[in-house]
């Protein structure tokens, strides 16, 4: 005996499918003590047979947009044409043919933007480089020029300032 996951897993089908067919066919099931279907081997053969002529039937009526079920994976090739299928084909090739064009359009402007901003960083680096080289030239000229000081001639000392009384530091005056 087999429980009914195993035997939608057997059998490549859903849950709601198989539990149709035991419906549609009357299946007389057995039930474990948790009271869940259980399939015999033989209730597994008829459902492979019903599966088998489920596949090779042929729809009853033609399929159309209007009465293939959404979510369905048939094709739908009996519902058009052929021209309306090449046409729709060739539309979408039309499509995909202009999306790799704008992509890489994209692509090359974004190149462009990014070398133009690798030379304006190429050209800042530069402009940095030789003013810290004239920098560097101008300090060393003048620490050779200047005459060694004291120290207390250096910095020169704080002025004091004066207090101001806490009544006009409030006021403001």
């Amino acid at each position: 005996m087999k429980s009914t996951t195993t035997v939608t897993k057997l059998l490549g089908v859903s849950r709601r499918t198989l539990m149709r067919w035991v419906s549609q066919y009357n299946i007389e099931l057995g039930k474990n003590e948790l009271g869940h279907y259980q399939f015999s081997e033989e209730d597994i053969t008829l459902l492979k047979q019903i599966q088998q002529q489920t596949l090779l039937q042929t729809p009853h009526q033609p399929e159309t947009v209007d009465n293939i079920r959404k979510g369905s994976l048939k094709i739908m090739t009996t519902a058009m044409d052929k021209s309306k299928y090449d046409e729709i084909n060739s539309r979408v090739d039309e499509i995909e043919r202009k999306v790799r064009n704008k992509a890489d359009e994209v692509v090359s402007y974004q190149l462009l933007q990014h070398r133009r901003e690798m030379e304006e960083f190429t050209a800042t680096i530069q402009k940095l480089e030789k003013r810290i080289e004239e920098l560097e030239n101008g300090q060393h000229q003048k620490a050779i020029t200047k005459d060694p000081l004291l120290v207390y001639d250096q910095i020169p000392s704080p002025k004091k300032s004066r207090r101001k009384s806490l009544i006009s530091s409030i006021l403001g005056f």
